[in-house]
């Protein structure tokens, strides 16, 4: 009867000592869960942290005053949707202005539908009846939109068969873009052999163009000189003169210096020009260079520093050191500590005039300056670094004027002696991504906005499995030898281990025998 007592009490605080391990266990996990909620945190495990967001993508979502909407119209089968969901739920843990939502065209067709109506989508089907959109995501605030095609999303390299995500670059410019209701004009002079918006080759200015247009500004040609009905400058808020073959002419250049002093910004990107005869020629644009404090040499500058020049040229080719400024934001770590490098290629020097201009490009002391290029042209190179003297030079140099007082800005000017910062290779090398840096931050300073986001490009990856020879004999070696061998080796052990015990328990059973028979 006092067992059956004993037993029951024991049972009882069992029962009573599992219920408070069960609510001790529930008290745990409710309170992790609002541990988590509250301190989110989220770990990039893969080898290219492709979903750790850049410093430019958490500045641009700390800086959101009200929602953004990002509508992802891809479906589950997809392999992008899951890239980008992963990549989304870093977005909204950064920000909770970032409203995701995912939309499957298959699945719901009736929305999609809706979608496509409200924001003009241009869709179509597959061989296999899957729905093609030309956007793959939209970021919408308010009446403004931005699309993201696929193309946006992942590059594709065919030579190397390679990719590059681009996913976060695409999804941050579309969030910056639609953050501005106002489009400012950057205009681009036109008739003395410029740098063409519409060229797509290496040294064209169609990924600047793009990038400007991303970046909600609106890009344009301009003749110079206008049109007796309009002027060249009417409503641009910064006018580029990009790479000219011809030299201005006194008025028009005249008449951009007095637009400049109107409260227009001005970008000058001038490489030396050549006569036939080899001498080097003015620009003719003198009046807008005085206003930047800038005196134009009509010279070329030789790097000798062999760590800076590249191997090929004489050093016409050269990586220039940027100064502290804002337009080199990005290009300086640590003051004035040089993080990226900006590459320039037949570069002039300048003479700074003006205590107001602030140099942003030099060489190092080891670059000398060619005034007449006739003796490189004719061999005689040896002579030409030897009787000119080497020193520092500025390549770049900025300044801010006065603000008039008809204009609500004022105006600023950055003239870079060398044009191919500006060139389309720039923006698909990520080996110049200073040079592009560089273009960005100048537009952005130039007309007074916030620096365009340049988030960094994604390591590029092998698509699919490639295997040579000998990587097919190693595959072979594991999956005929090595993993085949480590299982048997593991049976062996286990077949060993287990004997060894059966033989310890039938010792230690037939020992209890013995000692009941001889207390028997």
């Amino acid at each position: 009867m006092i067992r059956a007592q004993t037993g029951r009490g024991a049972l009882r605080t069992l029962k009573v000592f599992s219920a408070v391990g069960v609510l001790a266990a529930a008290i745990v996990a409710v309170n992790a869960n609002l541990l988590a909620a509250r301190f989110y945190r989220r770990w990039d495990v893969t080898s290219d942290r492709l979903f750790t967001l850049s410093d430019a993508t958490r500045e641009t979502l700390r800086a959101l005053k009200e929602p953004v909407e990002v509508v992802v119209l891809l479906s589950r089968g997809d392999p992008l949707q899951s890239s980008a969901r992963e990549l989304l739920l870093g977005y909204s843990a950064e920000s909770r202005l970032v409203v995701t939502k995912f939309l499957d065209p298959q699945q719901n067709p009736a929305e999609f539908l809706a979608i496509q109506h409200k924001y003009d989508i241009l869709t179509g089907k597959a061989e296999d009846g899957h729905v093609i959109a030309d956007a793959s995501i939209i970021v919408a605030h308010g009446d403004r939109h931005w699309f993201i095609t696929p193309d946006d999303m992942l590059g594709f390299d065919s030579d190397s068969g390679s990719v590059r995500p681009r996913l976060e670059r695409a999804l941050t410019e579309g969030i910056a873009n639609v953050q501005v209701s106002e489009k400012a004009k950057i205009c681009f002079s036109r008739g003395h052999q410029e740098l063409s918006l519409n060229d797509a080759g290496p040294e064209g200015l169609a990924e600047l163009r793009t990038r400007i247009e991303k970046n909600n500004f609106e890009a344009e040609e301009r003749d110079l000189p206008g049109t007796a009905k309009a002027s060249p400058f009417a409503d641009c808020r910064l006018f580029v003169v990009a790479g000219p073959r011809l030299p201005f002419d006194a008025k028009d250049a005249q008449d951009l210096a007095e637009a400049v002093k109107g409260g227009m910004s001005a970008l000058l990107l001038l490489s030396p020009l050549l006569a036939e005869s080899g001498a080097i020629k003015s620009s003719g644009l003198d009046p807008v260079a005085a206003l930047a404090g800038v005196e134009l040499g009509r010279n070329l500058v030789l790097e000798t520093d062999s760590a800076q020049r590249l191997p090929r040229g004489i050093g016409e080719v050269f990586f220039a050191a940027p100064k502290p400024h804002a337009v080199t934001e990005g290009l300086l770590k640590g003051g004035a500590k040089v993080e990226l490098r900006v590459l320039v290629s037949e570069a002039s020097a300048l003479r700074l005039t003006s205590n107001d201009t602030q140099p942003l490009l030099t060489s190092t002391s080891e670059a000398i300056v060619i005034d007449d290029v006739r003796p490189l042209l004719d061999g005689r190179l040896d002579d030409a670094l030897a009787q000119t003297p080497h020193g520092a030079q500025t390549l770049g140099a900025a300044r801010e004027l006065a603000k008039p007082a008809a204009s609500q800005h004022a105006p600023r000017i950055i003239v870079i002696a060398a044009t191919n910062p500006a060139h389309n290779r720039n923006f698909r090398d990520s080996g110049l991504y200073g040079d592009r840096i560089l273009m960005e931050n100048a537009i952005a300073w130039l007309a007074a906005r916030p620096a365009l986001v340049s988030v960094p490009e994604k390591p590029a990856h092998e698509v699919g499995l490639a295997l040579s020879e000998e990587s097919l004999v190693e595959v072979m070696r594991y999956v005929v030898i090595y993993m085949p061998g480590s299982a048997a080796l593991l049976g062996i052990v286990v077949m060993y281990r287990r004997r060894s015990v059966e033989k310890r328990s039938r010792r230690a059973g037939d020992s209890r025998r013995g000692d009941d028979e001889a207390r028997a």
